[in-house]
């Protein structure tokens, strides 16, 4: 006999006893307050005597222009240079940094 219920199953069985209870069919009622909840958000800037920066905003520039200042040495020298030995090292470092960029979502 194919039961739909867990409960079913082991009450015809006659392993699980389940006791009628003589408010079962009372239906409870529950009042929620919303509440409002005050969070504070933690403050992600950089304070100085003299001006206030954005953490995330001076990180990403700081990443730009050391990625620029690697992009520009490595184009000098893979224009330059006339020994291919070298060039290798130049070429993955710039393929490096640009993979870094590329992969960010």
């Amino acid at each position: 006999m194919y039961m739909t219920n867990p409960e079913d199953y082991l009450t015809n069985r006659g392993l699980l006893v389940k006791p009628k209870s003589p408010h079962e069919d009372k239906k409870h009622t529950f009042e929620i307050e919303d509440k409002r909840v005050d969070v504070e958000l933690e403050d992600k800037r950089w304070r100085s005597c003299c001006f206030d920066l954005h953490q995330e905003s001076s990180l990403f520039f700081a990443k730009i222009s050391v990625s620029l200042c690697v992009i520009t040495l490595c184009g000098y020298q893979l224009i330059t240079l006339k020994d291919c030995n070298y060039q290798s090292l130049y070429s993955s470092l710039l393929s490096s940094v640009i993979t870094f960029w590329l992969s960010k979502k």
